[in-house]
């Protein structure tokens, strides 16, 4: 009866740390990802539509990372507070045994491990695509954005405009015109100017082109330098624009694929981000077991005093992991070795400072 009430104890104080330091994680995370964004919408490379959208895909793609160091801080700082107050010392001499912090602390680590298995292999991935779906749009609609009068824009093929104001429903008034046509016969080129009293332009994204409907102008199209133009008035004119493929910078993103495409392929890219995934879950699972004789305080020791080695063992590990990352992928690391060493390294830099006199 004791150990049962006693559990769900040292249950509470481990779930409630390890929430705790999620949140933290998370806030720093989302603060800073939401200062790069806004940034980006300010030079005008996305729209601030998205920005929110864009900032809430971010933090799934990373939650993996914070769950591992959540846990591992938040079972030291739970247990901590339990050996700082003597309540541990207290039921051990009442009959509990050591495997019941063990227990609450698997609990809390499972649930960690698991949402960080869904996180890396299911949510993460499609989190990724959709952020790399949003960022290419982003990119396709860049040029019809920032629209500003008195200034003349390129949208592109050829394609310049320019108008004298816009109303507050998006109409532009007073719009310029101009684009370049299929080259003369002799070679010569060939431009159309078309003056209008207004105009609204759009993009259609399942057919990739922007629509520009002009209002109440007319069409000249000639040879620039010659006297041979074609002068024509319009009530109305539909002017389509193709838009301009978008693509991101760097090399293809890898976090955004699949389990099986990840397994089927024998890139070093995509097997480094197949370990890569997996790690995170072992780190997880490994960092709540060590966490509990990591906590353990010496009589008369500060409820903090294992907080720094367990920051240490975190950037320890997460170093390893990255460099390991790095050598799969430039193929210095055979394939079946991936990154189970850093584990092994990590588990024996546990296993010193646990038996640091």
């Amino acid at each position: 009866m004791m150990g049962g009430i006693f559990f769900r104890h040292v249950l509470r104080d481990i779930s409630v740390s390890t929430a705790a330091v999620a949140v933290v994680l998370l806030v720093v995370l989302v603060t800073y990802q939401l200062a790069f964004v806004l940034g980006r919408a300010a030079d005008g490379q996305i729209s601030s539509d998205i920005v929110l959208p864009l900032v809430g895909l971010s933090m799934r793609g990373n939650l993996v990372i914070i769950l591992p160091f959540a846990v591992l801080l938040g079972t030291t700082l739970g247990l901590g507070r339990l050996y700082h107050d003597s309540e541990i010392t207290a039921a051990q001499a009442c009959g509990v045994r050591t495997r019941l912090l063990y227990g609450a602390a698997g609990v809390v680590t499972v649930v960690a491990a698991l949402l960080a298995a869904w996180t890396g292999f299911v949510d993460g991935p499609g989190a990724a695509r959709r952020l790399a779906q949003m960022r290419t749009e982003s990119l396709r609609t860049a040029l019809s954005r920032g629209l500003a009068p008195g200034q003349f824009r390129s949208l592109g093929s050829g394609v310049t405009l320019h108008f004298r104001a816009q109303d507050a429903d998006g109409a532009l008034r007073e719009v310029f015109v101009e684009r370049d046509l299929p080259p003369a016969a002799d070679g010569r080129q060939r431009l159309q100017v078309m003056l209008a009293a207004s105009a609204r332009y759009s993009l259609v994204a399942d057919r990739g082109y922007y629509l520009v409907d002009l209002a109440d102008g007319e069409s000249h199209e000639g040879t620039p330098g010659s006297g041979d133009w074609r002068v024509t008035h319009f009530r109305q004119q539909s002017l389509r624009i193709p838009a301009p493929d978008a693509a991101l910078p760097g090399r293809p993103r890898v976090d955004a694929l699949t389990l099986r495409e990840l397994r089927a392929s024998p890139d070093p890219r995509f097997n480094a981000e197949l370990h890569w995934r997996v790690a995170w879950v072992l780190i997880t699972v490994v960092l709540g077991v060590v966490a509990v004789p990591l906590a353990r305080l010496r009589p008369r020791q500060g409820r903090h005093g294992r907080v720094v080695w367990a920051v240490l063992l975190f950037a320890v590990y997460a170093g390893l992991i990255s460099a390991g990352r790095t050598m799969l992928e430039r193929g210095e690391t055979p394939r079946l070795l991936g990154l189970w060493w850093a584990h092994a390294a990590a588990l024996l830099l546990a296993a010193a400072v646990l038996l640091w006199p």
